[in-house]
């Protein structure tokens, strides 16, 4: 018990003091009425009473200011147990709120951030569906371009092959002009050379006209002389019948080589006698060999002539 009182008052160092001070105010005031009231003074047995009853009543002071410092602390407990829980109540509730806070912060920063991911994801929406629209312009336009530039070089092709076309057909045309201009220039040619052959083939047929005339005309009068040769030689063969007269002649065919020996005698046209008609034929047998032609061309293998003598 000793060592509890002990650390109470180690523990309270003010009760100890409270305890000490009322002491001295009770002493005090003892003192104080015994001096007013001159009193004799008390005997040592009624002090030790007092004094008993004294430290009776510290003690029950004592007891009860423990009670009241037991009190005083559990209200102090309670306080402190009270301001703990209203602490931990508080903290809770901070806590909590922290919590929810937190909670509506997280919400609110992930409607933020799925607002945030709600507005990328439709501006990059935005974003693909400018750049596909800004694509299908694009190939649009370059499908139009495209279909414009195929459409000019098909008529430029067009352009070109009409404009080749026409050169050709102006070639063409060209070279109809200059074939049927060489045509004519050959006609031309060929007419006048034909002309020039025509001109020199008649100047040609005519001096060999001229001269086949020249030469008939040599040729019959060397015929002539070349029968009358044959003639003249067949009349100095030939001896004259009595009854010959001078109107009397013969068609002679005679029929030589190519030497001229007589190999046949025909005589037509007779106007004399038998006689004649012999004295004919042995005249001209005996002429065998005849008189060769003075060209050959003149050879006949059959010659005819009329023998009449002078």
């Amino acid at each position: 018990m000793g060592s509890g009182l002990f650390t109470e008052i180690k523990n309270n160092p003010w009760a100890l003091a409270l305890v000490i001070a009322v002491h001295l105010v009770v002493i005090v005031l003892l003192s104080i009425n015994l001096a007013s009231d001159e009193k004799p003074p008390v005997p040592a047995a009624q002090k030790h009473k007092i004094i008993d009853a004294v430290v009776v009543d510290a003690k029950k002071y004592d007891e009860r200011k423990k009670q009241e410092k037991l009190a005083a602390q559990k209200k102090i407990d309670d306080r402190k147990a009270v301001e703990k829980k209203r602490r931990q109540d508080a903290e809770r509730k901070k806590t909590l709120e922290k919590k929810r806070q937190a909670e509506k912060k997280k919400k609110q920063e992930q409607k933020v951030a799925a607002e945030k991911k709600k507005s990328l994801a439709l501006a990059k929406k935005k974003e693909a569906d400018l750049k596909k629209k800004e694509k299908v312009l694009k190939e649009k336009k370059a499908r139009e371009q495209k279909a414009k530039e195929k459409k000019i070089r098909e008529a430029k092709i067009r352009e070109e092959k009409a404009r080749a076309l026409k050169e050709k057909q102006r070639l063409a045309a060209e070279a109809e002009k200059k074939r049927k201009l060489e045509e004519e220039r050959q006609r031309r040619a060929e007419e006048k050379a034909d002309l020039e052959r025509s001109l020199i083939e008649e100047e040609r047929r005519e001096e060999e006209a001229r001269k086949q005339a020249a030469r008939a005309a040599r040729l019959q009068t060397q015929r002539q002389q070349y029968i009358m040769q044959i003639a003249q030689k067949v009349e100095s063969n030939w001896l004259r019948p009595a009854t010959t007269d001078d109107e009397q002649s013969c068609e002679i065919i005679v029929t030589q080589t190519m030497m001229g020996d007589v190999i046949d005698v025909l005589l037509q046209s007779c106007t004399s006698d038998n006689a004649f008609q012999r004295s004919v034929e042995r005249a001209v047998r005996k002429a065998s060999p005849l008189p060769l032609p003075p060209d050959p061309e003149l050879f006949e293998r059959k010659i005819h002539f009329k023998f009449k003598p002078r």
